[in-house]
C-alpha cells in the first residue's frame, strides 16, 4: 500500500512507490533540512542486508556488535539518492562549488520540483553507484537501482511546499487522553485544562540540565498565570522510570502545579529536545508552534501566553523562526575498550538551552544536527553487561567526532 510521507525540514510531501513498502534490503532517509544558508540538504541511504541480518548482528546479547560485523553493516551501506534545495538562481555547476561537491557533475542532477525561489535536486553519484553495485548480491544491486528509480519520479510527483519550523504540523491538533499525575493519581487532560483559558504543557526529563535549570521560574511563573486564568501542566518524559527523582526535583525547585506521566501519543509532542512548551486552550487544543529548548528569558513563555489571552491567531502568536546560523552533524561513537562498536546506548546531547536524546547504531554512531555553538555529551544508559559512564565530554567547536569508550563490568 503506498505510504505518503510530509517531510517538513524540506518542504516535500511525496507518496512512495510500492516497491518501498518491503524491500529486501533496508533504506534509510535523513534529513537534515536548512543548512543554514537557504539550501536544503536530505539523504536516502540503502544497506544491501535483510531487516533480520540487520537485526541478529545488532543484537547480541547487548554485547554490542563486533569489529568485523560493523564492518559487514558498513561495506553494504550505500548511497541511494541525494536530495538538495536549492536558490533557483544557482546553476549545479555553482551549486557543486558553493557545497564544495567536488565528485559530483552537473550530470549528476535531476530536477524534481520547485517552491518560491527554491529548487529541488535529486543528485546521483554514478561512479559510487557502480562501484556499489559491483560489491553486494545481484538481488540487491538490482533492487537498489528499481528504488533509485522510482525515488526519483515519486519526487518528480511530490508537492513542494514550504518548509516548517520543527513542530508546526502540531498547531490545531486536540489532545485527550487519560494518565496519572506523579504521585499516582488518575487525571484527564479535560479536568486539566477546562479550568483555564491557557494552558502551558512543558515536558521535561529528570537528566536535562536546561530543564532542571528553569524549573523554579516556572514555579514563580505558574503563580502569576493563576491571576490571568492560565497555569502551567509538566510532563515529567522519564517520570515512570525515576518517580522519585522527578518528586524530588518538584519539592526542591517549590513546584505546585500538576506534572504527570507521559501518555499514549506524548512522545509525538517532543521530538526535536527537551524542554518542549506547548500551549492549549481549555479543550486541548495546541494554539501555537512549540518552544523547543530554553528561551533566552523565560518571560518569553509569559508574553506568549498573554498574546493568546489577548486573542492574537496562531501566526501572530507564534514564535519566531531561529536565526538562520550554520548546522551541521556531531557523531558520538561509541566502542568497547577492545575498539568494537556498541550499539544502543542512549546518549543526551545538550547545549545551555536544550537537550536532544538519540541510541547509537549497528556501528556504534549516534547523529546530532546542530547549529554551532557550546555542547556537552552524556551517556544516559549503556546496554547490559557495560559499566556506567558518568563522565561529561565538551563537544569540539567544530562540531567533529565526538568517541566514548564504555567498559565491561
Amino acid at each position: 500500500m503506498a505510504r505518503t510521507e510530509t517531510i517538513h525540514n524540506m518542504g516535500i510531501r511525496l507518496t512512495y512507490p510500492d516497491v518501498f513498502d518491503h524491500p529486501k534490503g533496508q533504506v534509510s532517509p535523513m534529513a537534515f533540512g536548512d543548512k543554514g544558508d537557504g539550501s536544503y540538504f536530505m539523504m536516502y541511504s540503502y544497506i544491501a542486508m535483510s531487516a533480520e541480518d540487520l537485526k541478529a548482528l545488532s543484537s547480541k546479547s547487548g554485547e554490542g556488535m563486533s569489529k568485523e560485523d560493523a564492518l559487514k553493516v558498513a561495506d553494504a551501506m550505500g548511497s541511494l539518492l541525494v536530495v538538495i534545495g536549492a536558490d533557483s538562481s544557482l546553476k549545479p555547476e555553482e551549486i557543486i562549488e558553493k557545497d564544495k561537491m567536488h565528485d559530483a557533475s552537473p550530470d549528476d542532477f535531476i530536477e524534481t520540483g520547485s517552491y518560491g525561489n527554491v529548487t529541488y535536486y535529486a543528485v546521483i553519484d554514478h561512479n559510487n553507484d557502480e562501484q556499489f553495485t559491483k560489491e553486494i548480491k545481484p538481488e540487491f544491486a538490482e533492487e537498489f537501482q528499481v528504488l533509485q528509480k522510482a525515488l526519483i519520479e515519486a519526487l518528480k510527483n511530490a508537492d513542494y511546499v514550504s518548509p516548517s519550523i520543527p513542530g508546526a504540523e502540531l498547531v490545531g491538533k486536540t489532545l485527550k487522553f487519560e494518565t496519572k499525575d506523579i504521585d499516582g493519581n488518575p487525571v484527564t487532560s479535560e479536568e486539566l485544562f477546562s479550568a483555564h483559558d491557557v494552558t502551558m504543557i512543558n515536558i521535561w526529563a529528570t537528566w536535562c540540565g536546561p530543564c532542571k535549570k528553569e524549573l523554579e521560574e516556572l514555579g514563580k511563573m505558574h503563580l502569576r498565570l493563576l491571576e490571568k486564568n492560565a497555569a502551567i501542566v509538566g510532563i515529567c518524559d522519564d517520570a515512570a522510570e525515576k518517580a522519585d527523582d522527578c518528586k524530588a526535583l518538584i519539592a526542591e525547585k517549590n513546584i505546585t502545579y500538576t506534572n504527570i506521566l507521559p501518555f499514549e501519543g506524548a512522545g509525538e509532542l517532543a521530538t526535536e529536545g527537551f524542554p518542549t512548551s506547548l500551549f492549549v486552550n481549555r479543550e486541548g487544543m495546541i494554539l501555537t508552534y512549540p518552544i523547543i529548548g530554553v528561551p533566552g528569558e523565560i518571560s518569553e513563555y509569559e508574553k506568549q501566553i498573554d498574546a493568546l489571552l489577548a486573542g492574537e491567531s496562531a501566526d501572530t502568536a507564534a514564535p519566531a523562526e531561529a536565526s538562520a546560523e550554520k548546522k551541521n552533524t556531531c557523531r558520538v561513537l561509541v566502542s568497547d575498550t577492545e575498539g568494537n562498536p556498541v550499539a544502543n546506548v542512549t546518549v543526551q546531547f545538550c547545549s545551555d538551552i536544550t537537550c536532544m536524546i538519540g541510541k547509537t547504531d549497528a556501528a556504534g554512531s549516534a547523529s546530532f544536527t546542530a547549529e554551532e555553538g557550546p555542547y556537552t555529551v552524556h551517556v544516559q544508559k549503556v546496554p547490559e553487561g557495560y559499566e556506567t559512564y558518568t563522565d561529561e565530554i565538551a563537544v569540539p567547536e567544530d562540531l567533529s567526532d565526538v568517541k566514548i569508550t564504555l567498559s565491561r563490568e
